[in-house]
């Protein structure tokens, strides 16, 4: 069979499947499966392709061990933060919140932060998930919830963007060798802040303030029971677990094997404080928090990685990257990593970076691999079913609707764009 005839079967296999799992929640089949499915399906049309060549294996060899180093920094990372959630350190923070007895404004910018801030080393769905939680206790009104709770899926796009490990696409570009923690971090987190700061003072002046005696203050039992208390050395080694892949990064060594460093040290310290008695040590052992994980999600980030790997060797993304960058002129990259991001609020970020890993040139800077993580990062935000964590919000929030979002939060998250693209652009003007 002909080379092209080939390269169009796949793409259309590609598309056919990206539709399905856009589209999972009317077919009721979940993308994880379809993902894999298609992933397989590619591989075995490269191997028919190319006669099953011994090249074909050796390729497939070189992605495994690159979705190994992606899943396994996921799953260590996943693990932490359920330990953390177990061990009450969100529960800390809530009841620290309350205690304050904030005015409605000044309630809604310390979320806000705290979004920002949690999404830089949780994932921003996990830190989604925890915030709405938190915001439930606190929140009576129930305009000013709603309200809250889109710009939750707001910040926590935005905090995630700025940091090696704060969001899957930043975490595969970093793995990938496109920039550094240091330049995704001095290079990104004056973007992100105006992603995040602009949509945050805009949709803050929906807020009633009038509501605060019966909104901001609700009834709230501290229970003195130890078991409901944080376990502080536990929630350390967690905290300081995150900084545990920088450090291997620095010293030369694969980021998710200092992760997993801080999962054996967490293991062996609650198997240690278990044996000595402590029930609820018992209750949280790192057995209990893996189950909790989210498995069907790697399985996601499995299925995709292999298909985009499977269209950049048959050589579909390179004549792709052809055709949209040509030789890599830089108006066009940053045009292009602008129009990907607009695209995320419609599509799933993950395949978008992952096949952007494949096209963009050996050449490109790492300041615009940095524009590529904000830009796929808070696209998302444009929309509520453009990032996991909106999915997410929606599926715990019935009344954020996709149109509530749309009048309320849309707006707002569009300014916030284009001012972190701003600030991205002056940075690279002037610095490079």
């Amino acid at each position: 069979m002909e080379h092209h005839v080939i390269w169009y079967l796949m793409g259309a296999i590609f598309f056919i499947g990206y539709a399905v799992i856009a589209l999972e929640h009317h077919f009721h089949v979940n993308k994880s499966g379809t993902a894999i499915v298609m992933g397989v399906i590619l591989w075995l049309m490269v191997n028919w392709a190319e006669d099953g060549s011994p090249e074909v294996g050796a390729a497939l060899s070189h992605e495994t061990q690159e979705i190994f180093a992606i899943v396994i920094f996921l799953l260590a990372a996943m693990t932490i933060v359920e330990i953390l959630v177990h061990y009450k350190f969100f529960d800390w923070i809530q009841e620290k919140i309350i205690q304050r007895k904030l005015s409605q404004i000044k309630l809604f910018w310390l979320l806000g932060a705290l979004t920002f801030v949690f999404s830089a080393f949780l994932d921003n769905l996990t830190t989604t998930l925890i915030m709405i939680q938190i915001g439930r206790k606190i929140y009576k009104n129930k305009d000013n919830f709603l309200i809250f709770t889109a710009n939750t899926v707001i910040a926590a796009n935005a905090g995630g963007a700025a940091s090696p490990i704060g969001d899957v696409t930043t975490i595969m570009l970093w793995l990938a060798e496109k920039f550094t923690a240091v330049q995704i971090l001095t290079v990104g987190i004056l973007p992100a802040i105006a992603t995040w700061s602009i949509p945050q003072y805009l949709m803050g002046k929906k807020i009633k303030v009038h509501e605060e005696a019966e909104a901001a203050h609700p009834d709230f039992d501290i229970v003195d029971d130890e078991k409901y208390k944080p376990h502080w050395p536990i929630i350390g080694i967690g905290m300081a677990s995150f900084t545990f892949p920088v450090i291997a990064n620095v010293s030369g060594l694969p980021p998710f094997l200092g992760l997993l460093a801080g999962v054996g040290i967490l293991w062996i310290f609650i198997d240690s404080k278990s044996k000595n008695g402590d029930s609820h040590c018992k209750a949280g052992s790192i057995t209990n928090c893996i189950q909790k994980t989210d498995i069907s999600t790697l399985k996601f980030f499995i299925g995709i990685l292999l298909a985009v790997g499977a269209l950049s060797h048959i050589g579909i993304l390179k004549e792709l990257n052809n055709f949209i960058f040509g030789e890599g002129n830089i108006g066009r990259l940053i045009a292009g990593n602008v129009a990907l991001g607009f695209i995320s609020s419609i599509l799933d970020n993950v395949p978008l970076v992952a096949a952007a890993i494949k096209m963009f040139p050996e050449t490109v800077s790492a300041s615009l691999w940095v524009l590529l993580a904000i830009t796929a990062g808070t696209g998302g935000s444009i929309l509520v079913v453009g990032s996991a964590a909106g999915v997410a919000a929606m599926g715990q929030v019935r009344e954020l609707t996709f149109g509530y979002y749309l009048k309320k939060a849309s707006i707002p998250a569009f300014f916030g764009y284009l001012a972190g693209v701003a600030v991205w652009y002056v940075y690279f003007m002037l610095i490079g």
